[in-house]
């Protein structure tokens, strides 16, 4: 938690101090008018709808960002952002929709920064297709300024390797490139025209959540019933597939094996309900200190399943102690680590950790063995 709000702290400062500058010394033609308050407010109610892709997501914010950018007076853009990701996320937290994201949304408002700026230093001009090698340079930049402070935030607080990280990142911000042409549409057409857009995004949404209902009940089949990871069945096909992707692409494969120590114990103290409660918080617990890419999976009782793409023995070895802290207070939890070699039978790999397991529980409670 510490690490996190380190993090947070470390990207929020910085653009708090750009921003609020640029709000009190920052001079310009425009004036805010309704049509400015209403494109900051279809912009924030944009970014509460996203679109998974791959183990990320996208957010159609950029039809209303783009307009906003040659409406509202540029120096109060960053600003605005920044508040109204606050308010927004603010209000889903009180109404208990999701959890709280006000934290990062002071700091994840960076890439409202180059794009201002430049628009700026190139005199506030308002919207000319001619100007096309100017906007591209700002689309350039905004996603740049997102991507720097995301990639750190994720390398450094996280321990996330960069390369899926990349990807990740580079469908997402090619979400952005297919948004910007219709954002610039809207402002060619100025004043009110990017309303036109809040329909259509409304039905891409309707069917992106009936898509998800659909992949939803097919992962019903791969999860166990009790704490919602995946079970064996999802873990070794799982298995299979991270294993030839890193055959083709070279990367790093971890796998790991854990149990719970004396949970039988647990449960004979506390009953099986107790037992069944605990089995829940640990695996939510777990599953909100791990990256998407990583797959968590119940194989049985109290021991569990996890493999880690793009992860050497040291990435792989820092995800786990981060399991480990995480712990709930009434139990602890004994590791194994193997680290895929590329040319063995994955299998291998797996007895490995199993095996590593094994010499971590005989060495006593709370015990981590890594194995190459």
């Amino acid at each position: 938690m510490r690490r996190h709000l380190l993090g947070t702290a470390l990207s929020s400062v910085p653009f708090l101090a750009i921003a609020i500058s640029l709000a009190l010394f920052g001079t310009s033609p425009r004036h805010v008018t309704t049509v400015d308050v209403a494109a900051l407010g279809v912009f924030i109610l944009l970014t509460r709808l996203e679109y998974p892709i791959s183990v990320g997501s996208a957010v159609p914010a950029q039809l209303a960002f783009v307009p906003l950018l040659f409406e509202a007076p540029l120096q109060y853009i960053p600003l605005a952002v920044c508040v109204g990701s606050l308010f927004a996320t603010g209000v889903l937290a009180l109404a208990g929709t999701r959890p709280t994201l006000c934290p990062n949304a002071l700091g994840t408002a960076w890439f409202t920064i180059p794009p201002v700026m430049i628009l700026m230093a190139a005199g506030e001009q308002p919207f000319a297709w001619s100007k096309w090698p100017l906007y591209a340079l700002v689309l350039v930049a905004q996603s740049a300024a997102d991507l720097v402070p995301a990639a750190l935030f994720e390398r450094s607080v996280n321990g996330t390797q960069l390369r899926p990280l990349v990807g990740v990142l580079a469908t997402v911000y090619g979400f952005d490139v297919l948004l910007t042409p219709p954002g610039m549409l809207a402002a060619a057409e100025g004043g009110w025209a990017f309303l036109a857009v809040v329909p259509l995004v409304g039905v891409l949404y309707l069917l992106s959540r009936e898509r998800r209902s659909r992949l939803d009940a097919q992962m019903l089949a791969h999860e166990d019933e009790l704490t919602g990871a995946a079970n064996r069945r999802s873990f070794e096909e799982r298995l299979a597939v991270e294993s030839a992707r890193a055959t083709r692409s070279g990367s790093d494969l971890s796998v790991c094996m854990l149990d719970l120590d004396h949970f039988k114990a647990y449960n004979d103290r506390h009953g099986h309900l107790a037992g069944d409660d605990l089995l829940r918080r640990v695996v939510a617990t777990w599953r909100g200190a791990l990256r998407a890419e990583a797959l968590l999976a119940r194989l049985g009782g109290e021991e569990f399943g996890l493999i880690i793409p793009d992860a050497t023995m040291s990435a792989a070895e820092t995800v786990v102690e981060r399991l480990r802290r995480a712990m709930p207070d009434e139990i602890t939890v004994s590791v194994g680590v193997s680290t895929w070699d590329g040319s063995e039978p994955i299998g291998d790999a797996v007895a490995r950790a199993d095996s590593a397991l094994y010499r971590a529980k005989r060495e006593g409670r709370d015990r981590l063995v890594l194995t190459s």
